[in-house]
């Protein structure tokens, strides 16, 4: 299943992975008073910010896509630089009110080679023994301390929350790569009948080439759809919960709509009619969705009301 950053619009910037990442963690642990560090007057202290249960978190972001080699030579500079600040900023984080460090949250967006958390355990296991060699030295480290890998994976719920409630300028991009060749082993072959069935009302002309190559597309955005909701009630509960209420509450007036027309020469009409105003209502509701998705996930909705039974069009 593919990453959340894949759902994502646009490259990710050191200082917006950073907002990101401190966002995620005043939602996380607001609860144990979350405060974070500007990096401003005599610096962060090599921290972003700290919770009372001394948690406290770093984030770094490649600046630009590198190979899975560089990525991790880049990443394993960055918490090796890091852990360093964090031994040596005893009297600064002392100043801050950090309570000793129980966990170092290392934040990248993902990582590709697991000799990062190797890395990370062997810098865990040389503060222990410094800590051990030199208490007085080491008293702002816990006993039980730890270096915990933290990517953007592990904070689906709060990133879902944060595009959803406009608390970021991120949009969520999930339109596909649609093939010229679905695959119709992936679509009932009851509900490719009804698709076909359905688009013949509508166009109301006998052209089979036409007809099939309609229906193909609808089949593909059927298919297509089923895996983008999947997607969404995983990587974005939140955002999924109000698409889904949506579909639910308009897909009742789809049915009502189409089954009071009693004229098939309006199927035409009150199709595209439909396809509109359902277009509107997703750009009022989700801003936070690529236009790219919007079509998307109109159509691959509209596919799903093609194949199903809450679409229905006269045909005599």
């Amino acid at each position: 299943m593919s990453s959340i950053l894949n759902f994502i619009e646009g490259y990710m910037d050191g200082n917006s992975w950073e907002e990101l990442c401190v966002q995620c963690y005043r939602l996380r642990y607001q609860t144990d008073n979350y405060t974070a560090i500007p990096a401003t007057h005599r610096g962060d202290a090599g921290i972003e910010g700290f919770t009372n249960k001394g948690i406290v978190h770093q984030c770094y972001c490649p600046e630009r896509l590198y190979s899975d080699q560089d990525l991790y030579e880049h990443q394993r500079n960055k918490l090796t630089t890091d852990i360093e600040k964090l031994k040596n900023n005893s009297n600064r984080l002392s100043e801050l009110g950090v309570p000793p460090v129980v966990e170092w949250h290392f934040n990248i967006p993902e990582y590709k080679d697991s000799r990062i958390l190797a890395h990370a355990e062997t810098k865990r296991q040389e503060i222990l023994k410094a800590k051990k060699d030199e208490p007085d030295a080491y008293a702002h480290i816990a006993d039980d301390f730890k270096i915990v890998i933290k990517i953007a994976e592990d904070f689906k719920p709060e990133i879902s929350q944060i595009i959803r409630t406009n608390l970021t300028d991120m949009k969520i991009n999930f339109a596909v790569q649609h093939s010229d060749a679905p695959d119709w082993s992936k679509c009932d072959s009851e509900k490719v009948a009804n698709i076909r069935r359905k688009i013949k009302a509508i166009m109301l002309v006998d052209d089979s080439e036409k007809l099939n190559r309609i229906v193909g597309l609808y089949v593909d955005c059927y298919i297509s759809g089923l895996e983008i909701m999947g997607n969404l009630r995983v990587k974005f509960p939140e955002v999924y919960d109000d698409i889904f209420q949506l579909e639910q509450s308009y897909k009742r007036d789809v049915t009502i709509k189409t089954l009071m027309n009693t004229d098939k020469k309006m199927n035409y009409k009150l199709f595209n009619d439909i396809l509109d105003e359902f277009h509107s209502k997703l750009e009022r509701d989700f801003s936070r969705l690529t236009e790219a998705s919007i079509g998307e996930l109109k159509q691959d909705l509209v596919a799903s009301w093609l194949a199903d039974c809450s679409m229905e069009f006269r045909s005599e």
